[in-house]
Order: structure tokens, then sequence, then C-alpha cells
């Protein structure tokens, strides 16, 4: 099992627990499905972090609210 980060959606922020080997997550909510990504995204000064980011958003803006969420 990894810990990981949520980006975007309505888990924005949230910590979980992914086992190893899975690559996408499904949360259903109010507003409908939401589909959730492995990503390896870069942290200033940090190097890599496995990330798991909503679908459809962009990797510029993933990157972005990762490094808000580790400020």
């Amino acid at each position: 099992m990894a810990v990981v980060l949520y980006i975007g959606g309505s888990k924005d922020g949230d910590k979980g627990v992914l086992p190893y080997g899975f690559s996408k997550t499904r949360a259903d909510t109010e507003n409908g499905p939401e589909v959730y990504v492995e990503r390896m995204l870069d942290v200033t000064g940090r190097g890599r972090m496995r990330v798991m980011v909503l679908e459809d958003l962009r990797d510029d803006i993933a990157s972005q609210r990762l490094n808000q969420h580790l400020a």
C-alpha cells in the first residue's frame, strides 16, 4: 500500500491509501463520478512525488496545486 495525495475534484488535498500497481481510481460524488489517475510530479526542491490527479486536470495546474498543498 502507498500513501498518495489527491489533487483536484472533491478529494483535493486529501491523503489516501492505494495498493501498489493501481494507477486509476474512481470516486462517486453528488456531481457524478470522478476519475483519478496516477502521475509522478516534480516538487520544487524535493524531487518527484506519486499523486492521484483528477483525470482531466492539466499537468501544470496539478503541479501548482501540489506545491500549494505542500507549502
